[in-house]
């Protein structure tokens, strides 16, 4: 069957190819150059992702140089009971060099002590 194929493409008579074809076939043909820069190859995988994280750096960055270095907000800000004692006792010193008795503050009860708190529910039984 082959055979028969074979002799029958023999004898037909080649026909010449359109130039406009030929020059299309081998512009395809040759190898492009790549095109993509480095960096887009590198983010391709997931590019959405790349530019949100990249979007969350720029705003971070922004913050940063946006807000002063104040050496008084890298202490910790947070004020506790030993300051508040001192700040009482500076004020009850002015008020006792100043010989004015009716300024002075009175003295603020201690905090409570923190009583134990259960989590343990109590079953109430109606009528």
């Amino acid at each position: 069957m082959n055979s028969d194929f074979e002799k029958r493409l023999q004898e037909q008579r080649r026909r010449k190819i359109p130039s406009h074809w030929r020059e299309e076939i081998l512009r395809a043909a040759r190898p492009q150059p790549a095109v993509a820069p480095w960096w887009r190859e590198w983010l391709w995988p997931c590019p959405r992702a790349w530019a949100g994280l990249a979007a969350a750096w720029g705003f971070i960055f922004l913050l940063q140089l946006t807000t002063p270095d104040d050496p008084a907000t890298h202490q910790g800000g947070s004020t506790s009971w030993q300051d508040f004692a001192i700040l009482r006792q500076e004020t009850e010193i002015i008020a006792q060099l100043s010989g004015d008795e009716e300024s002075r503050p009175t003295p603020l009860p201690p905090p409570a002590a923190t009583k134990p708190r259960s989590s343990r529910r109590v079953k109430q039984a109606i009528g």
